[in-house]
């Protein structure tokens, strides 16, 4: 009896359902070596999408990818707020200009140009880019989103 087992783990078995279709079984912890035959179109599909389908989860590319895009989106819409709601402001307290100011020293005959302008209205874009960061967090508690650990042995 236990010869039976033991061979019938060690073979490969061809099974036809009642339906008419065909499988081929090959005991667990056996390789695959020489000659496969498929069967069936879509086991044909798995093995040939399969290796593509493994790196795509175990990478995690879909996810990146979404993260990517909706990372884009979400930085034309605080772009458009910015340019919507905080400029105006921004055009009251500086004026219109405030990219353009300039403060210049002088080294020797050189004139140095520094865009302080410029660079606090990248600051302030910055700061509402921040701010609503931080707020879409709170108000969605992903900060409280807890990440499943795999058990590494």
């Amino acid at each position: 009896m236990a010869e039976a087992t033991k061979q019938s783990q060690t073979e490969t078995k061809i099974i036809e359902t009642p339906t008419g279709d065909v499988h081929v079984t090959q005991p667990k912890g056996k390789q695959r070596h020489g000659v496969t035959i498929l069967l069936e179109p879509d086991e044909l599909v798995r093995e040939q999408v399969g290796g593509f389908a493994n790196f795509l989860r175990e990478y995690a590319v879909v996810g990146l990818a979404i993260g990517f895009v909706v990372g884009q989106q979400a930085n034309a819409v605080m772009k458009q707020l910015v340019d919507s709601f905080v400029k105006p402001w921004v055009a009251v307290l500086f004026g219109d200009d405030l990219n353009k100011r300039v403060a210049v020293l002088h080294h020797g005959t050189a004139p140095v140009p520094l865009p302080w302008g410029a660079f606090i209205y990248s600051f302030i874009d910055f700061f509402f880019v921040v701010v609503a960061i931080y707020v879409v967090i709170k108000l969605f508690r992903l900060d409280k989103l807890k990440k499943r650990t795999k058990k590494r042995k």
